[in-house]
Order: C-alpha cells, then sequence, then structure tokens
C-alpha cells in the first residue's frame, strides 16, 4: 500500500461520522474551511469573520421536511438558547446552493438569533468544502474554527456543548 492511499482511507473514516475531526496526519483538529454567505440584504459574510466561544454550522435545503423538523429541534434547545443569550454560542445557517427563490420563502422563517445566508456561487460544493452526503449537515466549531463536531445529530452537539459550557 503506499501512503496516499493509507492517507485517502484514513481521511475518509476521519469524515464518516460525528466526532472531533482531527488530522490524520498529524493528530492535530481540523480547521473549517472558510467561505461567504449571502444574507436576505444583499450584505455578505464570512465564516471566519464570526467571533465567538462556538458557531454551529447548519447547513440546510429550505425544502427538505428533515431540514425543518432539525430547524425545530434546535430552536427549542435550552442548552443552545441559553449559549446563544450568553453570547457564546453564534448558529450560521447556510443554504449551500444558489438558488434564492425558494430560500428568500423561508427565510424569515429562521430563528431570529441565527444568520441565515445561502452560498452566492454554490462554492461549498462545488470546492468540496463541507463534506454533506445529505442535508442537513450540522458541524460544531470552536473560536478558533477548529470543527469539533462534524456531520453531528443534534443530541451530539447538545451533549457536547453541555460538557464544554459548565
Amino acid at each position: 500500500m503506499n501512503k496516499r492511499y493509507i492517507y485517502t482511507v484514513i481521511l475518509c473514516l476521519g469524515l464518516a461520522g460525528a466526532g472531533p475531526a482531527q488530522s490524520p496526519v498529524s493528530g492535530t483538529p481540523e480547521r473549517a474551511s472558510d467561505f461567504t454567505y449571502t444574507l436576505a440584504s444583499g450584505r455578505q459574510g464570512t465564516l471566519y469573520a464570526l467571533r465567538s466561544e462556538w458557531i454551529l454550522l447548519y447547513f440546510y435545503d429550505p425544502t427538505c421536511e428533515d431540514c425543518h423538523a432539525l430547524r425545530e429541534r434546535l430552536n427549542a434547545s435550552e442548552t443552545l438558547n441559553r449559549l446563544i443569550g450568553e453570547k457564546r454560542l453564534r448558529v450560521l445557517a447556510v443554504y449551500p446552493e444558489d438558488v434564492t427563490g425558494e430560500w428568500r420563502e423561508q427565510a424569515e422563517e429562521m430563528p431570529p438569533t441565527w444568520i441565515n445566508g445561502y452560498d452566492r456561487g454554490a462554492v461549498i460544493n462545488t470546492d468540496g468544502l463541507y463534506l454533506m452526503t445529505s442535508l442537513p449537515a450540522l458541524y460544531l466549531l470552536d473560536r478558533d474554527k477548529n470543527i469539533r463536531l462534524e456531520t453531528a445529530k443534534a443530541d451530539e452537539v447538545e451533549k457536547e456543548l453541555k460538557a464544554v459550557s459548565r
């Protein structure tokens, strides 16, 4: 076996489930990829410009029933709402496509404490910045934009945030 094949297998195994994402080579936390999102106002922001102890990336599709259910589940979370209120957590909801008609129709349904944007140019998917085999997809990032959980479930996010926010 060559090193490239081993690296690919390790990388794929690391991406397969939720858990702290680490570089297969160094074992250090994997840093999230930066991207630009566009708000309903047309204003743009970047992931790296967000400042918070924790950032929850919520990738979704506005027509997806599972996405709606997860949004409601997250919005009802006492832990998430407490941390948002304490300004320790920011939720960035991103539609990773550039089809804005459906997105604009549901934009007001997002909780007002969340940042809701779309990916103008669909760069996130085109460049493969995040593993999203299906939507919704959750990523929990720390203040340095290291991925603490990837493709996580809501329960896993709550458990992690409870553990680190005491």
